[in-house]
């Protein structure tokens, strides 16, 4: 924020300190058409062998859908876009990997409470089927002190809602960090919302990466 003239400022700033970040990609349907055409084939096969499945107002998939390969490419461009992730973090690693992918598919008139996922470091869904009505997922103030005061605002703004409500679509892959907790509205258009959730965490992270950071005075052994 610039000095204003005038006032006997010299300089102010504004320091955004401790921010969350969601990252949002949105591919193009030369990219992502063939990509969610093998997921719906896939997700025809789960209910053709579930027909209680398709009967039900909402069903999760099997955790483990990026070991098949029909999600072959889908794996692709979360892996793509998770090491972009971490090299603008500088984070040091030696390589990361999903530890669970499975299909949302809610029929209208179904929400997605409000959740995190547990050990791990990203998280993320990919959109394959959207409606209006049916595309957004909203994210919450992870802050739990920040709710003691929310006066009135003349206009909408993130830095000072509790709730973000983000507009989603086709193609569009959305990651997050793992403890951030987020809803899904009820689906009030008259399609199915049909989407993937995944899970990414670094493999060495109990061997190498939980160790203390600092060095000891002494060495051991």
């Amino acid at each position: 924020m610039a000095a204003n003239t005038g006032t006997g400022v010299e300089k102010s700033a504004v320091l955004k300190l401790f921010p969350t970040y969601v990252w949002v990609t949105q591919f193009e349907a030369s990219v992502f058409g063939p990509v969610n055409a093998r997921i719906r084939q896939c997700l025809a096969e789960i209910e053709s062998g579930n027909p209680k499945l398709a009967a039900s107002g909402q069903w999760q998939s099997d955790q483990r859908l990026h070991k098949k390969p029909e999600l072959a490419g889908l794996v692709g461009l979360v892996r793509q876009v998770a090491a972009s992730i971490f090299e603008s973090l500088t984070l040091v690693h030696d390589g990361f990997q999903v530890t669970g992918c499975w299909a949302n598919v809610s029929n209208p008139g179904y929400p997605h409470r409000p959740h995190a996922h547990p050990n791990n470091y990203l998280s993320g869904v990919w959109y394959v089927q959207t409606a209006p009505g049916a595309d957004s997922i909203s994210f919450f103030d992870p802050r739990p002190q920040a709710s003691m005061m929310a006066p009135p605002a003349r206009r909408r703004d993130i830095a000072t809602q509790d709730t973000v409500s983000l507009d989603v679509a086709e193609g569009m892959l959305v990651m997050f960090p793992s403890w951030l907790l987020h809803a899904v509205d009820v689906n009030q258009s008259n399609a199915r919302r049909i989407s993937i959730a995944f899970n990414i965490m670094f493999p060495s992270f109990g061997t190498v990466m939980a160790r203390p950071t600092w060095q000891a005075d002494t060495p051991s052994g």
